[in-house]
């Protein structure tokens, strides 16, 4: 196959562009998720928040490298999977610290919310549904859904550095992850490229279309569910805030 065929074949690892309706819930669910990250930065308990939900995201990450995938590795994927699961341990490490410099002595490696748990069953059974179709079995699959979650999560810390800006406290760790999860972007895709037969690359876009469908399907309640949980413990605190004034 010719450098400019493979390409091509792979052109599906590339997070495609939304249209039309698509677009239009994207612009909704960003725009939602914009106002929960300002409304998070109006208190200390907010930014605690974000940065124990940013915990317990590489947590659940770092658990799904050494669970997800119990096979037989090809010998040149083991030491990129040793690094990319380093990776995930010094994030969850950097979240504690930060969480630790608020005052915050105690922090538990809690589950995913329930979308975020529902997600996570989605793709698995999507992975073990698509495994026998790839010769290297559920690995292809198991990376594929992989790739998908660390392109959600540079939307999701692209779109957060982008509302607090270079100033802010948080800045220089929610950047320093983001250029990681580009990273594993990029190394889930070379890994694909080599897991993924020519005669398997329909096979492959299939799969990641099927991904990403799961994925834009929570777009809007995922959102809603964000910003009112976010305004839930806004208010919360400050009432309790007031209590504590009277």
């Amino acid at each position: 196959m010719s450098e400019r065929r493979a390409d091509a074949a792979f052109a599906c690892l590339e997070a495609p562009a939304p249209r039309g309706l698509a677009r239009l819930q994207a612009a909704l669910v960003d725009r939602i998720k914009r106002a929960a990250i300002r409304l998070m930065h109006r208190s200390a308990a907010g930014e605690c928040l974000i940065l124990r939900l940013g915990y317990i995201a590489e947590v659940s990450t770092e658990r799904a490298l050494q669970e997800d995938w119990t096979g037989q590795m090809p010998d040149w994927l083991i030491p990129l999977n040793e690094r990319h699961l380093a990776d995930e341990q010094r994030h969850a490490a950097a979240f504690a610290e930060a969480l630790r410099q608020r005052g915050v002595t105690t922090v538990d490696a809690a589950a995913p919310d329930p979308l975020s748990r529902r997600k996570i069953a989605q793709w698995r059974r999507l992975a073990h549904r698509y495994a026998p179709r790839f010769e290297q079995g559920l690995l292809v699959p198991v990376y594929a859904t992989g790739l998908c979650a660390e392109q959600m999560a540079m939307r999701v810390l692209a779109r957060h550095c982008a509302v607090i800006g270079e100033n802010h406290p948080l800045y220089p760790l929610l950047s320093r992850v983001l250029s990681d999860e580009a990273h594993h972007v990029r190394l889930c895709m070379q890994v694909l490229q080599r897991l993924v037969t020519p005669g398997e690359s329909r096979q492959l876009a299939a799969l990641l279309a099927k991904a990403r469908a799961i994925d834009a399907s929570f777009g809007v309640t995922g959102a809603l569910a964000m910003y009112l949980a976010v305004g839930f413990h806004w208010l919360h605190s400050g009432v309790r805030r007031a209590a504590a004034v009277t």
